[in-house]
């Protein structure tokens, strides 16, 4: 067989068209994948500027505030001063530079004032009052409802009107409004029935 293959004779040209048509098939691969590689890695800049762009945006809102204040008061703290005196908390929030001018629903006042802590949101202090409902709460908890009370022109996106809203968050229910140079965001770790009767 071998010897009968070395008698067909080589048609002229047969190398330089198998290198030509390689060349004609190979070069526009390249292209092609040059022009691929360039897209994807534009398009991973510009998912990258993006990134960095929103969260700094969507950290200056209101909802995100709201998430992140009720992720703090479920989750368990430890309150800077625990006391049921509402003039020392307010002494104390206003010596430490955080909103003390509040004004507390005439509903809420009813429940037992537990204390106090301060927060942080974009460098601006938060306020957060402590109270207990009354009905039984699990080992280690000693309040259920949270009062988080920030200047108004501290973040962007808060409510303007003087009407609670409510709004779930989690596994929380949240009222939030705004009153003079404060806006409020009432949590509890309940659902919208429970809340309202402190509103």
């Amino acid at each position: 067989l071998r010897a009968k293959f070395r008698q067909i004779p080589v048609p002229e040209g047969l190398k330089e068209q198998i290198i030509a048509e390689r060349k004609a098939h190979t070069k526009p691969f390249w292209r092609r994948s040059t022009v691929v590689l360039a897209a994807v890695a534009t398009l991973a800049v510009l998912m990258g500027l993006v990134s960095l762009w929103r969260p700094s945006r969507e950290d200056t809102g209101f909802n995100v505030y709201a998430e992140r204040m009720t992720r703090n008061a479920l989750r368990g703290y430890a309150m800077d001063l625990a006391t049921n005196d509402p003039v020392q908390v307010r002494d104390y929030l206003a010596r430490n530079g955080a909103p003390s001018d509040y004004t507390v629903p005439a509903p809420l006042t009813r429940a037992t004032l537990t204390g106090c802590a301060i927060m942080s949101w974009q460098g601006a202090s938060v306020s957060m009052i402590c109270f207990r409902s009354g009905k039984p709460l699990p080992p280690g908890q000693s309040t259920d409802l949270w009062l988080f009370v920030i200047h108004h022109a501290s973040i962007a996106g808060a409510p303007t009107s003087a009407t609670p809203s409510v709004a779930p968050v989690n596994r929380a229910a949240t009222a939030r409004w705004t009153q003079g140079d404060e806006t409020y965001l009432l949590v509890t770790d309940g659902d919208e029935t429970f809340l309202r009767r402190y509103l």
